[in-house]
This record gives structure tokens, C-alpha cells and sequence, in this order.
């Protein structure tokens, strides 16, 4: 009998750690943690360590994207 994973991957998670996150932006962590700080994308505090929502990810990330003239 095979037990379930108690730990999902991350792109099974809804809410990412910031080194998480950063793999899921093809970001870095300080930049993800500029964000927080500048407090450009919404964020969970959970004692010294931050949850980001996925969905709040993909729409900082749609919001970036530039449009050609």
C-alpha cells in the first residue's frame, strides 16, 4: 500500500514559498522578494517567511507583458 505525498510539488500547490515562486517566474528570489517588499504582488506573512498565491503570480506576470505597436 502506497501512502500519498504529503508534500505536493510545487505546481501542485496553490500558495509558494519565495524560492518556489521564483522557479515558477524563471525569476530569482531577490527579485521576488523586491516585489514583496515594494509591495507590488500580494503575499502571505507567515512569521519570517512569505506565501505567494499562484494565481496572484500569473497575474503580475500577465500584467508585465508589453503590447507591440
Amino acid at each position: 500500500m502506497k501512502l500519498a505525498n504529503r508534500n505536493p510539488q510545487p505546481e501542485e500547490r496553490r500558495y509558494l514559498r519565495i524560492a518556489e515562486a521564483a522557479q515558477y517566474l524563471g525569476a530569482t528570489p531577490w527579485f521576488i522578494r523586491s516585489l514583496i517588499w515594494a509591495k507590488a504582488i500580494p503575499f502571505i506573512p507567515m512569521g519570517k517567511r512569505f506565501l505567494l498565491d499562484r494565481d496572484d503570480l500569473d497575474t503580475y506576470a500577465t500584467n508585465q507583458k508589453t503590447r507591440l505597436a
